[in-house]
């Protein structure tokens, strides 16, 4: 996807597709929740929820309401047969959407595979929307210039805890090491 196409539907408020979607493995799945317990009282947002595995588990540990928002149509479809199936339709749902375009305020707790663009584009959502409290657990990316309140390191895979509001560190990208896209974004 060209600069100029990213930087166009940025401003529009489009989240781009980065690249297809790659699921959480099994073994990780759990490290969200060591991170973010799940109470009754939970509404819990998948961003980017593929076929809906980080759902199933919050439901699982008592999660009130799930929501799932994917831009697949048939990751939606295969995540939707399977809440049917498990009995869970009613507390687990998923929406075929851009994530930019869904309200997350909501949300008690958000959870997030997505790259460091991705980040980098929901940052301000996240800032505007989330309401105080509203705990974020992001896989592999942290969010730029947020201090996570809490890293786990899972077999060399890193999660990132985030309370909102998050507070705010100079250049936490250097401190954790991950890269930057120079050509997609001014920093």
């Amino acid at each position: 996807m060209s600069s100029s196409l990213i930087k166009y539907n940025h401003i529009r408020g489009y989240m781009p597709k980065y690249i297809s979607w790659i699921p959480t493995q099994p073994e990780y799945i759990d490290t969200f929740f060591e991170l973010c317990p799940i109470s009754s009282s939970d509404v819990v947002y998948d961003l980017g929820s593929g076929d809906g595995r980080l759902l199933f588990a919050a439901a699982e540990k008592g999660a009130a309401k799930c929501v799932g928002v994917d831009i697949d149509p048939d990751l939606i479809k295969t995540a939707r047969e399977t809440a049917k199936y498990l009995g869970i339709e009613s507390r687990v749902t998923f929406m075929e959407a851009d994530v930019m375009a869904v309200d997350l305020s909501q949300a008690s707790v958000i959870l997030c595979y997505l790259l460091s663009a991705a980040s980098a584009d929901l940052k301000p959502k996240f800032e505007k929307e989330l309401k105080r409290g509203t705990r974020v657990v992001m896989e592999s990316f942290p969010i730029m210039n947020w201090k996570p309140v809490k890293v786990i390191d899972n077999n060399g895979r890193i999660f990132y805890f985030y309370t909102m509001p998050p507070e705010e560190t100079e250049d936490y990208r250097t401190i954790v090491g991950t890269p930057i896209d120079d050509e997609l974004y001014d920093v």
